[in-house]
């Protein structure tokens, strides 16, 4: 197959370096101007991509982008012409995005957040179409310098008790609340700082780095999947421990079972299960706090995080409930509520249609690519990114995400016709060049 020169030169390389960085903007004031965002806005413009991608490669690359717009505008279009011309039951309780602006029709976040989205989609386009297994080292580059930052902070924070992030300027709201959540947690007498780096906060931490350490396991980065597992359990998030988890499981069914290191993990995590209730039954606070705060409180719905997680998914699927049946198909009009959970946040904002389509973008891989070790990785990678997603962290323009989407859609697109001569040779072939 015959492919199109990308992302020639320093273009991806620096880009990759500050891709998930989210709470620093290179504009301060002018929300969206993360260093990521701008990278691959910059896309759009007919110069960069002649430097960045080459005159070739730019027919592919708008003909993708101008089909993802025509989908995009057309359901909004729908979801605004529903709304101007049937009744409309009001936000309710439901969080929106902007909450002092009451309108329906046309609101500023509607054109703001599809920014966002722009950005995360010329990301997976970009790396679609033009990714090599080169780029690896650069993007996780990028994630070891986010994990290092984080470790930092974590450290700063035991030895002066302040907060030591001094890169984060991103603020929300009126100005006073930070786009970086300072966060820490006393586990018995030892009080520690949530690791979260440059990233909103703890959860949206893990979300980011998790599709970093699977694709560290399965290109065989020991000491970076080590070092970015390490991140991951300092965060003491939720999200951390279930998408952990749930590469466990994932990871058990693509391999069938037949995976020595899923027998050491496995293993290891029971021992740790036993120690932790064997101290449990014998009454240690300190056990016992860390489960409530990390599980029990989430899953029953109790303590501030916990209600207001199950608060937020209940006025979204209850809006969604009482919107006219073409609302309820084509939504209400991207980024106006932003709930806890991807999940209801895309129901009400696109509708069913929307809901579906972001889906199959993300499961499609997960089903056709094959059963090496390294496509493996991906599709782990994509499922828990998007089981995820959809249960705790409503983040639809986080362009880590994206960039493993696009990264699935080139392997996928690149050995569909070799794997079908020999399933794995074409596909441990590239893995070889990806770790050299």
């Amino acid at each position: 197959m015959n492919r199109v020169s990308y992302g020639s030169g320093l273009y991806f390389p620096l880009w990759a370096l500050v891709l998930p960085i989210t709470s620093v903007l290179v504009l301060p004031g002018l929300q969206g101007t993360t260093p990521g965002n701008l990278f691959a806005l910059l896309l759009l413009t007919p110069g960069v991509v002649a430097i960045a991608i080459g005159f070739d490669g730019a027919r592919h690359f708008y003909r993708d982008i101008a089909m993802l717009a025509m989908i995009f505008v057309s359901l909004n279009a729908l979801a605004q012409l529903s709304l101007a011309t049937l009744d409309f039951p009001g936000f309710g309780a439901v969080q929106l995005v902007d909450p002092f602006d009451r309108s329906v029709l046309m609101r500023t976040t509607m054109f703001t957040q599809s920014t966002y989205l722009l950005a995360a989609a010329i990301t997976f386009v970009f790396v679609r179409h033009g990714y090599r297994p080169s780029w690896d080292k650069w993007f996780m580059a990028g994630a070891v310098l986010l994990a290092c930052y984080g470790l930092y902070e974590v450290v700063w924070y035991a030895v002066t008790k302040t907060n030591g992030d001094f890169l984060t300027n991103r603020r929300f709201g009126d100005g006073t609340f930070s786009g970086s959540l300072f966060q820490t947690m006393a586990i018995g007498p030892i009080v520690t700082q949530r690791l979260k780096s440059l990233t909103g906060e703890p959860s949206m931490y893990a979300f980011t780095i998790l599709p970093f350490w699977i694709y560290a396991i399965h290109t065989k980065r020991k000491y970076v999947h080590l070092l970015l597992l390490t991140t991951l359990l300092l965060s003491l998030s939720t999200t951390a421990f279930a998408g952990i988890l749930l590469y466990c499981i994932f990871r058990l069914v693509f391999l069938r079972g037949k995976d020595k290191f899923m027998v050491l993990l496995l293993g290891g995590l029971v021992v740790g299960l036993l120690v932790m209730l064997a101290l449990g039954f014998q009454g240690n606070p300190v056990v016992l706090q860390l489960f409530d705060r990390l599980v029990m409180e989430k899953l029953s719905g109790h303590g501030e995080s916990g209600y207001g997680r199950l608060a937020g998914l209940l006025s979204a699927l209850s809006l969604f409930g009482n919107l006219p049946w073409p609302n309820q198909l084509f939504g209400i009009g991207f980024g106006y509520i932003r709930s806890t959970d991807l999940f209801s946040t895309l129901l009400v904002n696109t509708g069913v249609i929307g809901l579906s389509i972001f889906i199959f973008m993300f499961i499609r891989p997960v089903f056709r690519l094959g059963n090496s070790y390294y496509e493996i990785g991906l599709k782990a990678a994509l499922c828990v990114l998007t089981t995820t997603a959809m249960i705790s962290v409503p983040e639809y323009s986080y362009l880590s995400t994206w960039l493993f989407l696009g990264v699935a859609y080139y392997v996928l697109e690149n050995f569909e016709r070799s794997r079908s001569s020999n399933e794995d040779a074409a596909s441990e072939t590239f893995v070889q060049g990806a770790t050299a």
